[in-house]
């Protein structure tokens, strides 16, 4: 599995990038890729997104492929992409990722879980990453958002997954100041190492099967 680190992307050259690597995976011609970067400032909407969720229509909208509803991205936010194929299906998939933001915020001295009722890396009542993917021919692409130190008036553009605006904290609001690069980076080897884990799980469920 590679890691690349792209730096500041505009998000139409990350998405088109994503989506290249994905077709490239899904044809078996490119081994399954990470990609950390932190976009300009850019509003998405996800696949059952509501277009009214964009309060303010100032920056450039994309709709994408993922699931979700409008997401903020801008300078200050650690952005990771797996393209990689599904192990043990889509709930499996995003538990890791979530798991993957978790593990680094906590080496960082914050305590983050989940909730029940929405996707996403939360500490307390706060949000604090953002999940959203989509799985095409097997290989699952788009990815998490963490918020290091971003721009936070800019989240007051849209209703952030139809949750009001003030529901979103960063590391730098908890205290913490880290460099968006490294954290993307950490995100990243623990999405692989998750992701290793659940493949070896999943062959050995298979052999036990064949056992008779």
């Amino acid at each position: 599995m590679r890691i690349f680190i792209l730096g500041r992307t505009k998000y139409h050259e990350a998405w088109a990038l994503m989506k290249r690597i994905h077709d490239e995976v899904a044809s078996g011609v490119s081994e399954e890729t990470i990609l950390v970067t932190e976009h300009d400032h850019v509003i998405t909407v996800g696949r059952h997104g509501r277009l009214n969720n964009v309060l303010r229509r100032e920056l450039p909208i994309y709709v994408v492929e993922r699931g979700g509803d409008a997401t903020y991205h801008g300078p200050g936010q650690a952005v990771v992409y797996p393209v990689v194929r599904l192990r043990r299906g889509v709930r499996s998939y995003l538990w890791a990722l979530e798991e993957a933001v978790i593990r680094t915020l906590d080496k960082y001295g914050i305590s983050a879980g989940r909730r029940e009722d929405h996707r996403g890396v939360w500490v307390g009542g706060k949000k604090i990453a953002s999940v959203g993917i989509a799985v095409e021919r097997g290989v699952a692409y788009h990815g998490v958002a963490v918020y290091v130190n971003p721009h936070m008036e800019y989240f007051y553009h849209i209703n952030p997954c139809g949750l009001p605006p003030s529901v979103i904290t960063s590391m730098r609001q908890l205290g913490v100041e880290a460099d968006v690069f490294e954290v993307g980076y950490a995100v990243a080897v623990n999405i692989e190492i998750l992701l290793q884990r659940q493949e070896r799980l999943q062959t050995r469920c298979e052999s036990l099967r064949r056992i008779p």
